[in-house]
């Protein structure tokens, strides 16, 4: 059923609902009238049995109850009083004013043309000025059904309330990775503005151990154990076999050999498993130049002819084999940021203006963000993640509350904590960054991806909910309407 028909459908019905309501008063207002007949009855046959028995008496010859019968009549007489002021309160009459029962205007004739009745619907509505936009379980319910139903949808389909627990988790996620990434991720070292910063000792060390695994020169004379040795030969082969056409290098379009590998798509950890395998096939490399302009050149000389797979397969294995050079490679998604050319608000050199969001990228990966340091910053989410996570498996263990039929309210309360924490650790980078000089290569780009992701995962959770719940009201009216036609 879509919305339009279910619409007109609780138009129908609310209209259905208020012809019962009034059919029910006037059923009430006829109870009460027959209920007061009754009593009025007996009133009166109460009467009719005192006459009856004193006329029993007078026929019997007694005098005296006749006297009394005689008196009775003359003391009314004198005191303006009637038999019924001496009648025992049970037989006493109330009088009360007769109410008529309410006027019922007919209801629409369904008859056999359904958008004809729901035009004598709607004008039945605008005559008896209804109202339409309330709650309709209001309307259609009565008060402890509509109640009953409510408390069914929140335990169904609602987050599940919060406690104390649940907040001192979020605080315990916020304050570990806040600290972590002020003290473990910092910034990948160097200077900023004249000024030295300091580095992560683990994006130092990872660089360190890089040059043992980096493809190999011809004058190297670097001492590697074994490990170290056989996967500096890999990378080294790597190098050599797999040669692509989006590994460009020419400063005048902007590819520099410093800034090359974050300009073409090809090299995005994530983003070149498409735009490199595209060049691949095509024979040409797809790049955003230093203006940030989308640019596509052909680079012919490669491998042709090579399908999907294959061109899948090559662009893993020179990504492998420029992973552990000195420059790396970027961090996922970081090239697609060199398309805004909107001020930034940062300033790279001191007194210097904002330059673009372009111009900080370029900067931040030309001066050691890579994907090494990426693989730090990502440990100050992956903690808070795990700690919630941990948090809500020991709950659910030891939680013996109902979650509903659903499940999804527990879902719901999960991703919400989820956000709410990886939101204020986005605002604790934002003060670690503002505690660095505004430098930008303290910003925690793991961390503002992971709320994107956490962010876009509650929109779908939501949205799964309303699906089951139309979904429900579809089937409810299903089931209405085949037994309305039994």
């Amino acid at each position: 059923m879509n919305e339009t028909v279910r619409d007109q459908a609780e138009r129908a019905t609310l209209v259905q609902r208020l012809q019962l309501e009034a059919l029910q008063l006037a059923f009430q207002g006829l109870e009460d009238k027959i209920a007061k007949l009754e009593k009025e009855t007996e009133c009166q046959s109460a009467e009719l049995s005192l006459l009856a028995e004193k006329l029993s008496q007078i026929r019997d010859g007694n005098m005296e109850c006749a006297s009394d019968l005689s008196g009775l009549d003359s003391q009314e007489q004198t005191d303006g009083k009637t038999l019924e002021s001496r009648r025992p309160e049970h037989t006493q009459t109330v009088r009360r004013h007769s109410t008529d029962p309410p006027a019922i205007a007919p209801p629409p004739y369904l008859g056999d043309n359904w958008d004809v009745y729901i035009r004598d619907v709607d004008q039945y509505i605008t005559d008896h000025g209804i109202e339409v936009t309330q709650d309709p379980l209001a309307k259609l319910l009565p008060h402890d059904r509509a109640a009953e139903v409510k408390r069914e949808f929140v335990r169904d389909f609602g987050a599940a309330p919060w406690d104390r627990w649940d907040y001192g988790a979020i605080a315990m996620a916020v304050i570990v990775g806040a600290l972590i990434d002020y003290f473990l991720v910092a910034t990948p070292g160097g200077t900023f503005k004249g000024e030295p910063q300091r580095g992560s000792p683990l994006t130092t060390w990872m660089k360190e151990q890089s040059k043992m695994l980096a493809p190999m020169k011809g004058d190297d004379v670097i001492d590697r154990n074994v490990f170290q040795q056989w996967i500096a030969e890999l990378t080294t082969a790597a190098e050599k076999w797999a040669k692509v056409p989006y590994d460009v290098v020419s400063p005048k379009l902007g590819l520099t050999p410093r800034t090359h590998r974050l300009a073409s798509l090809g090299h995005d950890p994530l983003l070149g498993l498409v735009f490199g395998v595209m060049d691949i096939i095509s024979g040409r490399c797809t790049f955003i130049d230093k203006s940030g302009t989308w640019q596509v050149i052909n680079n012919s000389g490669h491998m042709d002819g090579l399908n999907p797979l294959e061109a899948l397969v090559m662009v893993v294995v020179h990504g492998f084999s420029d992973v552990f050079t000195e420059q790396g490679l970027p961090p996922p998604f970081m090239a697609a940021f060199q398309l805004v050319n909107a001020k930034s608000g940062f300033t790279l050199k001191e007194g210097g203006d904002s330059v673009p969001v372009k111009d900080v990228m370029r900067y931040m990966y030309a001066n050691g963000y890579d994907l090494r340091h990426f693989m730090t910053t990502a440990i100050s989410p992956a903690i808070a993640e795990a700690i919630l996570w941990t948090y809500h498996g020991v709950r659910a263990y030891g939680d013996n509350s109902e979650s509903g039929k659903t499940g999804i309210s527990e879902k719901l309360k999960r991703e919400q904590m989820l956000v709410l924490t990886h939101s204020l650790l986005g605002s604790a980078n934002i003060l670690k960054t503002a505690l660095h000089g505004w430098n930008p290569m303290a910003i925690n780009l793991a961390q503002f991806q992971t709320l994107a992701l956490r962010m876009l995962s509650l929109v779908k959770l939501v949205a799964e909910r309303d699906r089951m719940v139309q979904d429900l009201l579809h089937d409810g009216w299903e089931r209405l309407l085949a037994d309305g036609s039994d």
